[in-house]
């Protein structure tokens, strides 16, 4: 009883670390783009945006993906550890060695599908990215097996930190080379790269303090076709396990091989249809930080929800469910708000110019919906439908790419971003239909919502107010500086307004307040303060 017990312990304090180190490496992508744009212009960070995706896709896996399909196979295989680790790190290395020689092979066909064929070089290099896929993935997968997951934060933050770091650096000395975008695009990727080998560094140095091989001489010949096999199913799994991480980077895809194209079919030049995806991509990190900031607090009441369901307790399951929905539609639908209203500021604050701030307005719309999505799919996936998630992205994906068909010869950048708006509400719009389905119930503290969207419009009036009286007073675009004294104020402004109506309106039943013991110390607080 006492090592079931403890097994649970060290299982939950793993959870923990990991989700930490994956909130620490989500706002480390997210912000360093804002300080590369500002070096390497729109134009630099259109090259940029426009190959990320594919190291992008092969980081996520190697994290999300493949380690968590190997350690349980391990768990549940403890006869054959060493060549169960060895069949996968073979298979999982012919395959990258396929997917390299795709990439170096396929650039300059890419390149032109993606409407510049000047990018065939920096493809190339970003192909070589996945040549640390089997390294990464079965040494993170062989230690979470042995429910170690230190090396795994680890060498997450520690691959983060210096892939940032490196690609700043190198862009900021090729910028003093004069390089032009391409270089530096490539530079980026070579910054990466680096990234990538400090991961499979510091997940060695655990692996050989922890006495753990990959098992290769352990595989037998007559057991590589059924070991194969085993892989195949290991790939497949792994894409469904990592679909909800891997959903903006599918979304870049969709943009990355039709933007271009589609905004020459608007009546644009290429130059400029480059220039203008690089704006567009200056919303990529507010959407992500966006969501990440709505996710968050929402997510981490998930296992709370699963626990509930795994005593029975359908009560408590709805209003877990419920709290979730709420958080997200709380705190995504703020950092909405806020933005469409400072944008202007926001844009000229984070990337030197207001160029785009309407392209950009539509396109965090999508913030709202996108955290709802990914909320929704945590709750449905701790109802057991693993598979039903990947369904629901797939129809995001048509509706993305067939709204981006539609709207972008028309109206430009705009139309892509409505395209992207358009179809995350899709995707939570059906999030919520499947989940009402599942649980029986979507809605069981209708008073609560009515408090919520009276907290957002109430927060609009408000931030709008504001916004108004400092651009009179002060006048937007008068500088940098000034338009960062107006974004932040406005903030500032909407924070303590969504705080107010926090404490002061049923968003939270008592119950709720109950269940997390700071948050009531904190309203205890601000109540007695205000008396």
């Amino acid at each position: 009883m006492n090592t079931e017990v403890n097994q649970r312990k060290t299982f939950l304090k793993g959870a923990v670390l990991l989700s930490v180190a994956a909130l620490l490496t989500k706002i480390i992508s997210a912000g360093y783009r804002i300080p590369y744009q500002n070096m390497a212009g729109d134009l630099g960070f259109y090259v940029y945006q426009q190959i990320y995706p594919f190291y992008g896709f092969m980081a996520i896996v190697s994290l999300y993906g493949f380690p968590v399909v190997l350690s349980r196979q391990l768990a549940e295989n403890n006869r054959d550890v060493k060549a169960t680790t060895g069949l996968y790190f073979i298979g999982l290395f012919l395959f990258s060695l396929v997917a390299v020689v795709l990439m170096v092979s396929l650039a300059p066909w890419l390149a032109v599908w993606m409407g510049d064929d000047k990018l065939t070089s920096v493809l190339r290099i970003t192909g070589f990215s996945f040549l640390f896929l089997p390294f990464l993935s079965v040494a993170r997968g062989v230690t979470q097996g042995q429910a170690e997951m230190l090396p795994t934060a680890v060498s997450n933050v520690g691959e983060q930190l210096v892939r940032v770091t490196a690609i700043l650096l190198i862009t900021y000395l090729l910028m003093r080379t004069s390089a032009d975008a391409y270089q530096l695009g490539s530079g980026a990727i070579l910054g990466s790269l680096l990234g990538s080998l400090t991961g499979v560094i510091i997940l060695f140095v655990y692996l050989y303090k922890m006495g753990v091989s990959f098992g290769l001489t352990e595989v037998k010949l007559f057991s590589f076709k059924a070991g194969m096999k085993q892989v195949g199913s290991l790939l497949g799994q792994s894409v469904f396990i990592c679909m909800n991480a891997l959903v903006l980077i599918l979304f870049q895809f969709v943009d990355v091989f039709s933007m271009i194209h589609l905004l020459q079919i608007h009546g644009v030049s290429e130059t400029q249809a480059y220039h203008i995806k690089g704006i567009y991509d200056r919303g990529q990190p507010l959407l992500q930080l966006g969501t990440i900031l709505a996710t968050t607090m929402a997510l981490a009441i998930v296992p709370a929800l699963a626990q509930a369901r795994a005593r029975n307790n359908h009560k408590e399951v709805l209003g877990f469910q419920d709290m979730a929905v709420r958080l997200a539609l709380l705190i995504g639908g703020a950092a909405t708000i806020g933005l469409i209203i400072i944008m202007g500021p926001v844009n000229h604050m984070l990337f030197t110019d207001q160029q785009g701030s309407m392209i950009l307005r539509i396109l965090v719309l999508s913030i709202a919906p996108c955290s709802i999505y990914l909320t929704g799919a945590a709750i449905l996936q701790g109802y057991g439908h693993i598979r039903l998630p990947a369904f629901i992205i797939g129809i995001g994906l048509v509706v993305k790419l067939l709204a981006n068909v539609l709207l972008t010869p028309i109206f430009g950048a705009g139309g892509a971003a409505a395209a992207t708006t358009l179809a995350f509400t899709v995707m939570a719009l059906l999030g919520l239909y499947w989940i009402k389905k599942v649980s029986g119930k979507l809605c069981s503290h209708p008073k609560s919502y009515q408090a919520l969207f009276l907290t957002l419009a109430i927060l609009s009036a408000g931030a709008s107010i504001g916004y108004w009286l400092l651009s009179w007073w002060l006048g937007l675009g008068q500088g940098r500086l000034l338009d960062t004294g107006i974004a932040l104020a406005v903030s500032g402004v909407g924070g303590i307004i969504v705080l107010i109506c926090i404490i002061q309106l049923p968003i939270f039943t008592s119950s709720e307040w109950d269940q997390v013991p700071k948050l009531k110390k904190l309203k205890g607080i601000l109540v007695s303060r205000k008396e």
